[in-house]
């Protein structure tokens, strides 16, 4: 996800960028918002600037091996933290944390701006 694929919010975009350029970034970020709307894709798409190895202006290359870890979920500095209420009453933890991870992925993937039907 990049800022481009996020319509609106200007001023909170030129916000992101400005503290990546400026090298002011907050240690911890809290994009909050209803479920449904563009607290998500925004948090994605800061974390893709702030990954990006060759950024624009106003937004990440996008093709970059950061960017192309990004735009998949996978890349090794971003960490995806929610509650998981089964994990101990799982035999097999480590295949029950990738199978959440797994649809997680999908998820963002096949619905970025949505919530789950």
């Amino acid at each position: 996800m990049k800022f481009s694929d996020i319509p609106g919010l200007i001023e909170i975009k030129k916000k992101l960028i400005r503290s990546a350029k400026d090298g002011k970034i907050a240690h911890a970020q809290l994009f909050m918002g209803r479920e449904g709307t563009l607290n998500l894709p925004l948090a994605i798409a800061y974390t893709t600037y702030l990954h990006c190895t060759n950024r624009g202006e106003q937004d990440a290359c996008g093709v970059c091996p950061a960017c192309s870890k990004n735009l998949k979920y996978i890349h090794p500095d971003t960490h995806f933290v929610f509650p998981l209420s089964n994990v101990k009453g799982d035999k097999d933890e480590d295949r029950f944390k990738a199978e959440i991870m797994k649809s997680w992925r999908s998820f963002l993937i096949e619905q970025p701006f949505g919530k789950p039907g």
